[in-house]
């Protein structure tokens, strides 16, 4: 019986903050409205598909997505994360999911999506699977992370060896991790992550969080080693039985290396779209979403990136 009334609180709290609709009301730019990029700020995205194995010929669901933002005028380097579910006017008009855009409209179509709903100019990608995730956290020697009690014991219960963390996953603290169990980490969503985040919130925190650990880590790293790594990564991307897929030239991608290597520690500012205040669930499609005031997003968005740039004035 106490678990039956429960149950009840929880459908009466879901039913007070749930919006339900059939057409959402999403803002949406024009392209010729979308701001000018800052000089000197370079946008990378990164993209992560739900599988350890994709395929380019069949892509499914983009499981993660981070955009990498190096600004060379104000020495910055940040991180934004777009959440997973939030609802979008796809290419062809209709809303869905963000994370469906991938595989019905493909890199170009995501890259459209988040450039007319968040005021960007993204286009330069790197796609990628977990197992190449999982790859990279290896080969820049793993990442030491600090997890919650409630982390500890989910990861304990997942498919993560005991010889994938240093020390084996037991109670909340400091542990290092391998690229495997960093994948699993960064998936996890059942429970609230470090900062309180939860669910897809969580999930997006805690990439970011991995990467901003990672930067840290390599702070006092030699341009040799440095580059030494950077060839490694790009060596396993490339291998023919791995899923990859870039638009960015080598020469691109050395310049990107370089202004990294020069930046190398200074701080990497965390992101997160939507800002706290600015959603909430709705239900669309017979499944659960987060409508987003986008106005509201792309304000505080451009504010952060932009508030010490030089903006391009044709």
């Amino acid at each position: 019986m106490k678990r039956i009334r429960w149950v009840a609180v929880l459908l009466l709290v879901c039913l007070f903050t749930t919006t339900y609709a059939t057409e959402p009301a999403i803002s949406v730019l024009e392209r010729n409205q979308i701001p000018a990029t800052p000089r000197g700020m370079h946008h990378y995205l990164l993209v992560c598909m739900d599988s350890w194995g994709a395929n380019l010929s069949r892509l499914g669901y983009s499981d993660g997505m981070v955009l990498i933002t190096i600004d060379e005028a104000s020495g910055r380097i940040i991180t934004t994360s777009f959440i997973r579910d939030t609802l979008v006017i796809h290419p062809d008009g209709k809303p869905g999911r963000l994370t469906y855009v991938m595989k019905e409209f493909g890199i170009n179509g995501l890259m459209d999506t988040l450039n007319r709903h968040f005021g960007l100019q993204i286009e330069k990608y790197i796609l990628m699977d977990w197992s190449q995730v999982s790859a990279i956290v290896d080969i820049v020697g793993g990442v030491n992370l600090e997890v919650t009690a409630r982390e500890a014991g989910y990861l304990k219960r997942y498919a993560i060896s005991p010889t994938s963390t240093r020390p084996a996953m037991d109670n909340a603290g400091p542990y290092y991790f391998k690229g495997h169990a960093a994948v699993i980490y960064m998936r996890c969503r059942r429970v609230p992550a470090l900062n309180g985040d939860k669910y897809d919130m969580g999930r997006t925190f805690r990439a970011r969080y991995v990467l901003r650990r990672i930067a840290e880590s390599l702070k006092d790293i030699s341009y040799e080693d440095a580059y030494d790594m950077f060839r490694q990564v790009f060596d396993a991307l490339g291998d023919k039985s791995r899923f990859f897929h870039t638009n960015i030239s080598m020469a691109d991608l050395m310049q990107a290396f370089q202004m990294v290597f020069a930046l190398k520690g200074t701080q990497v500012e965390e992101f997160r779209l939507p800002i706290d205040g600015t959603f909430n669930t709705y239900i669309y499609a017979g499944g659960q979403a987060q409508l987003m005031d986008f106005e509201a997003n792309r304000l505080a968005l451009r504010d952060f990136l932009f508030d010490k740039s030089f903006v391009v004035i044709d």
